[in-house]
């Protein structure tokens, strides 16, 4: 009987579940984190919905650069919930913190695991390497799933409660599900990183550090010429603002298809590389 024959069905389903099991924890933590940024944000809007007008001057009167930097871009109305929570959560903590959630789970997966000794342990199972480097990002995929359905109730549930009732479930669903991509998208580099290099701090490092550029070359080329041929080059080009103007398809299914092929050149690059043990 070949290797192929007697190897176990379903390792890569069974790796899938073990390793969402295992980021139980973090996906509430994650979640109800980012969901208490978004519950006093929406607390706080009645309150701040009086005097909308004259923050809405006030944020004029910052230079434009501030403004774009901080997630507030030209146009947005802070009176209204969707421009207001744009603003709060959606266009500026959210996605610059939520990112960090499948960095640093990805650069776990291979990098990490051979840093503690463990990937030999690993490998010495009947699992090919790239079903290692799918089933733990596929993981990734479902728990950043988690955090966003945590995230929505902390958004939408409150607002409810609070009687924002301009502040729909197609609104919320949308603004959530837009982070998606995003954050996938990094978690992918980070994948690949994790395959290329054998520490797991250049996997954390360094898209980690591509993050960041890529929001202020996106956020700073709405107001500097110098930047705004580089704007398509970043991913945050193609999130918008989904709690305002809903989820731009395309975009989403183009910064998608860009995440999952950098998990199929992390699964190349790992089947041709030494581990170290």
């Amino acid at each position: 009987m070949s290797a192929k024959a007697g190897r176990p069905r379903g390792t890569l389903y069974i790796l899938i579940l073990h390793a969402v099991r295992l980021r139980i924890r973090s996906v509430v933590v994650w979640g109800s984190a980012l969901g208490l940024l978004a519950l006093v944000s929406v607390a706080f809007f009645p309150s701040m919905e009086d005097q909308g007008q004259q923050i809405n001057e006030l944020i004029e009167s910052y230079p434009p650069e501030m403004r774009e930097a901080f997630g507030i871009g030209e146009g947005t109305d802070l009176t209204t919930i969707e421009g207001y929570m744009a603003s709060q959560v959606f266009s500026f903590m959210a996605p610059l913190a939520l990112a960090f959630f499948p960095i640093l789970a990805s650069s776990a997966a291979i990098a990490g695991a051979e840093e503690r000794g463990t990937i030999d342990v690993l490998l010495g199972n009947p699992l090919p390497r790239w079903q290692l480097v799918a089933g733990n990002f596929a993981a990734t995929a479902i728990s950043l799933l988690g955090i966003l359905f945590i995230l929505g109730l902390f958004t939408w549930v409150p607002a409810t409660f609070l009687g924002v009732e301009e502040l729909s479930v197609k609104e919320t669903a949308e603004a959530v599900l837009n982070l998606w991509p995003l954050c996938l998208f990094f978690g992918a580099l980070a994948m690949l990183c994790s395959a290329l290099f054998h520490r797991r701090v250049l996997a954390t490092a360094i898209p980690g550090a591509v993050l960041v550029a890529m929001y202020f070359v996106n956020a700073l080329g709405n107001t500097m010429d110098e930047l705004k041929d580089a704007q398509p080059f970043s991913v945050f080009h193609y999130y918008g603002s989904a709690i305002e103007n809903g989820i731009e398809w395309a975009d989403f299914t183009g910064v998608t298809a860009v995440a999952f092929l950098f998990v199929l050149l992390a699964s190349l690059a790992f089947r041709r590389r030494d581990i170290y043990t």
